[in-house]
């Protein structure tokens, strides 16, 4: 029973490498991301987060009489 675990044990070492070597880059590149993305957000103050005044608002717009939605 005992020579069966070293193959298991090899195989399975050899899909967690394989795994690791083929997806490293992209784990590094989703950490830079992660980073960066930290470094340049912008401050979550209310000034920045205020609405487009210009946009008009439900009650300003006006629906077609001729229209069966409402």
């Amino acid at each position: 029973m005992s020579r069966n675990f070293f193959p298991a044990i090899f195989a399975i070492g050899v899909g967690i490498f394989t795994g690791y070597y083929t997806f490293q880059p992209t784990f590094q590149q989703l950490q830079y991301e992660r980073q960066h993305a930290q470094k340049t957000s912008a401050p979550s103050d209310p000034t920045a987060l205020k609405q487009d005044t210009n946009a008009p608002t439900k009650s300003e717009t006006q629906q077609d009489p001729k229209s069966t939605t409402r």
